[in-house]
């Protein structure tokens, strides 16, 4: 079976810093975060912020906030794209989503409704299938429908398989991505976990105490190169390969050696026919947690060997906050931005590196360097682990093969 090259040609961007990718790629330059304090969730001993969003202007009366995110982004994505104004591609175009928490709000006021007609109402968003339907039926996408769920690589699984759906060529445009909404059940399972910061998170740092939630969306649109070049689009990036493995350790902990991740990194070079040597950024998922930044380390260690001491890292979670199924979709849209602007954005508030994160981990000012080559990886409760390899499209590959 022949296969066919990948490229991205729309982003959309749902955030708490940002509502558009140029806004978000502005506010990465600029370093500003949009985590605040929150009162919607907060008791005594709880974490107080989060990254919220503010949607001005956009409602959609019977579709759950998740959806809402989402079909926000995906409106972003398929305007950025140039394919909203076009006709006679929709016929096959599929749509496969991330989620972790899924419609959480609508189960939420469904549990608590006393209305019968309520019930009613919230009846249809309770299934998680219902983000990717609602975001094929407002777009007229007849291809395949998927919602994907694997709590934090969710929308990195979603892109991955999209990949593979083009790739193999049964359509020859994907919208792919996720998205996650704050809810009372993230919040407070996360503070049950003591996995949440009191303060502010610190991927990397000596001082880190866990994570800050955030909700929000990223969706890309994925396409044939040649049906790209067809019409003349705008190309970001080539999306080359993907990997993913499971640690078979623990439900909640990341593997000591990050052993889940080693493969997953393993795999998507391969897949994108790619060396270590080749690779010249990585981001990381950088929760700020105990056991998260230094088993991502070590996995970065084992599979880049010497390469490491000069390899730049970083964790984009302090401006948006953990957007849990929507993390990898948006943290490889803001690695994708960073590379088309030559600039590799800091890892906020990282000042004291733990020694068992002794890596090159971009802080400060960020760092102005040309990015070829960029792997985003993401790592989940459960053990599961996905690496996504992208890169500039080189003149000579804009000829279709």
């Amino acid at each position: 079976m022949s296969t066919h090259r990948v490229v991205i040609t729309g982003m959309g961007v749902t955030a708490a810093n940002a509502l558009s990718s140029g806004e978000l790629a502005q506010a990465l330059v600029e370093r500003r975060s949009g985590i605040r304090r929150t009162d919607r969730f907060g008791g005594e001993g709880r974490a107080r912020t989060a990254g919220e969003v503010d949607l001005p202007g956009f409602s959609d009366e019977g579709v759950d906030r998740v959806s809402q995110l989402a079909l926000h982004a995906a409106e972003q994505a398929l305007r950025d794209s140039g394919l909203a104004s076009r006709t006679g591609w929709r016929e096959e175009a599929g749509v496969m989503l991330g989620t972790s928490r899924g419609p959480a709000l609508s189960l939420e006021s469904f549990l608590r409704s006393g209305s019968e007609q309520a019930r009613r109402t919230l009846f249809g968003e309770l299934a998680f299938s219902s983000i990717a339907r609602n975001v094929a039926a407002r777009f007229d996408l007849g291809g395949i429908q998927s919602t994907v769920t694997m709590a934090c690589v969710s929308s990195s699984l979603a892109i991955g398989r999209a990949l593979d759906e083009v790739r193999q060529g049964r359509t020859p445009v994907m919208l792919a991505g996720g998205a996650d909404a704050l809810t009372a059940l993230s919040f407070s399972g996360f503070s049950v976990l003591r996995a949440m910061s009191p303060t502010v998170c610190r991927p990397f740092d000596r001082r880190r105490d866990g994570m800050v939630l955030g909700e929000g969306a990223g969706i890309l649109v994925l396409e044939e190169l040649h049906h790209a070049l067809q019409r003349g689009a705008r190309i970001h990036a080539e999306l080359c390969g993907w990997g993913t493995a499971g640690d078979a350790h623990h439900p909640t902990s990341p593997h000591p050696e990050g052993r889940g991740l080693r493969q997953a990194m393993t795999l998507a070079l391969r897949h994108s026919g790619m060396t270590v040597d080749q690779v010249d950024f990585v981001n990381l998922h950088g929760t700020g947690t105990l056991a998260n930044d230094p088993a991502e380390c070590q996995a970065l260690r084992e599979v880049f060997g010497a390469r490491t001491a000069s390899l730049p890292v970083n964790s984009l979670k302090p401006y948006f906050g953990h957007t849990l199924g929507a993390a990898g979709a948006l943290e490889l849209i803001g690695s994708l931005l960073g590379m088309a602007r030559d600039f590799i954005p800091p890892t906020l508030h990282c000042e004291e590196l733990d020694p068992r994160c002794d890596v090159d981990v971009v802080r400060g000012e960020g760092r102005s360097q040309r990015i070829d080559v960029l792997m985003s990886t993401k790592s989940a409760f459960g053990g599961a682990n996905v690496a996504i390899v992208a890169r500039r499209l080189p003149e000579a590959g804009r000829e279709a093969r």
